[in-house]
């Protein structure tokens, strides 16, 4: 005759429905101490630390105008080319300068030659003060206006002040450039991180103080800086209409004050050409 075996499986799900509140409960305090022991690091990185993602590397970017208007003979450069000062960056056509040159050289030669005989002259007092005065006012003017074309001549070569990269190149040969508009822009090197911090953190911030710095761009690599100065008014104040809070409904919003930290050189060794301007950041200062 057969035996039922059935009552087994009903022990052990008897057995197994006794354990499981025990597991639980210590998973459950294994997460409340992992949740403890995580906020207790929160609460003590930011007492000791304040960080913003409000953050960006700049840096010296000098716009290159020329200061004469004229026809573009050659342009010396590409976008990303790296200059150093007195480098030829753009030739303006100098023939119509040179020619301007040789006629303010000749009237200058005349008005000099006519002034040195009405002094000449007023030795033996057979010339009016009148006369004297107007030659030596001709005499200055020609040299002004020498001076003058000798300096646009030279403005023709248009050379880099400062060591850097060329970007932002609008300019080609055959193009007629004048004075206030742009033809390129050099990036000098050394450039720096500007934070921009809440006004409600910035009690403890100081110059001298050390920062770690993280690059969107160079994930992984943690940088190291220093705060060098903090701004003298908010970024608001810099702005082109500023708010005037006087009129009208008052909305309270935090402000935000630049902070300027620079890297450790030591720091940025090989990533010198990856750091460049416009790039986002995450800087954290160690205030206490």
């Amino acid at each position: 005759m057969s035996t039922d075996s059935t009552p087994t499986p009903v022990v052990r799900e008897a057995q197994s429905s006794k354990i499981r509140p025990h597991h639980r409960k210590g998973i459950l305090i294994a997460v409340a101490v992992i949740c403890a022991f995580l906020f207790a690091n929160y609460a003590i990185f930011h007492f000791f630390h304040e960080t913003t993602d409000n953050a960006y590397v700049t840096g010296h970017i000098h716009y290159i105008a020329p200061q004469v208007t004229g026809v573009v003979q050659k342009v010396a450069v590409e976008n990303n080319d790296r200059v150093k000062t007195g480098d030829l960056l753009v030739q303006i056509d100098p023939e119509p300068f040179d020619a301007q040159l040789a006629d303010s050289a000749a009237k200058n030669e005349r008005a000099q030659g006519d002034y040195a005989r009405e002094v000449e002259l007023a030795k033996t007092r057979v010339v009016s003060l009148q006369d004297f005065a107007h030659a030596k006012n001709d005499a200055d003017s020609a040299a002004a206006q020498l001076r003058t074309a000798q300096l646009n001549r030279k403005y023709t070569t248009v050379l880099s002040p400062v060591d850097g990269v060329i970007g932002g190149r609008s300019v080609e040969v055959g193009n007629t450039v004048m004075p206030a508009i742009n033809m390129l822009a050099i990036v000098e090197g050394h450039p720096w991180v500007e934070a921009n911090f809440k006004e409600t953190q910035i009690a403890h911030l100081h110059p001298g103080q050390k920062a770690s710095l993280t690059v969107d761009a160079i994930p992984g690599k943690t940088f190291t800086g220093k705060v060098v100065s903090i701004a003298p008014a908010s970024g608001r104040q810099f702005a082109l209409l500023p708010a005037d809070n006087a009129t009208g409904n008052f909305t309270k919003i935090v402000q935000r004050l630049p902070v300027r930290i620079e890297f450790d050189p030591e720091s940025v060794k090989g990533y010198e050409q990856r750091i460049v301007p416009g790039l986002s950041v995450v800087a954290n200062i160690r205030v206490r």
